[in-house]
């Protein structure tokens, strides 16, 4: 499952738990359609809540391959920037990926989601004159947690 939290705005926050569906991934890239189709610049703070979150089902490769063409030039136009935040016993080989590349806007994956803030904020934000509230940030992530699946 992977829901959205975008009270932060220009920052938004995903969480990702357990085992993702096609048709889960498939929410996730309308979703990230309709943020570009904005025309507004934002970052992306992904936290993968366990190993589970981080498997693609059968079949997903294609389709986002497909979606990174298709949306790659806005993405790199209103992309500031990707945190991602990782299990421990996943970071070695998450970290591996060169996300940077395959996005084409800055990124980088944590352990801890204090250290992405840090990152997002002082290398993405900032040069852009924009603010970080972690404590907000850390507040949606709890809302988002402890909001019930409907």
């Amino acid at each position: 499952m992977i829901r959205h939290e975008l009270s932060q705005w220009p920052l938004v926050i995903s969480i990702s738990s357990g085992l993702q569906t096609l048709e889960s991934m498939n929410a996730f890239t309308e979703d990230w359609n309709r943020w570009l189709d904005r025309g507004e610049p934002f970052a992306s703070l992904r936290v993968f809540a366990d190993a589970d979150a981080l498997v693609h089902p059968e079949g997903s490769a294609q389709r986002a391959k497909q979606w990174l063409q298709a949306r790659g030039e806005d993405i790199r136009r209103h992309m500031m920037g990707m945190a991602s935040v990782v299990p421990a016993a996943q970071y070695e080989k998450i970290s591996k990926m060169n996300v940077e590349k395959l996005f084409g806007v800055p990124a980088s994956t944590f352990v801890t989601t204090d250290d992405a803030l840090n990152w997002l904020g002082e290398s993405v934000l900032a040069p852009r004159g924009l603010r970080l509230d972690a404590a907000a940030v850390h507040a949606a992530i709890g809302a988002v947690r402890a909001t019930p699946v409907s």
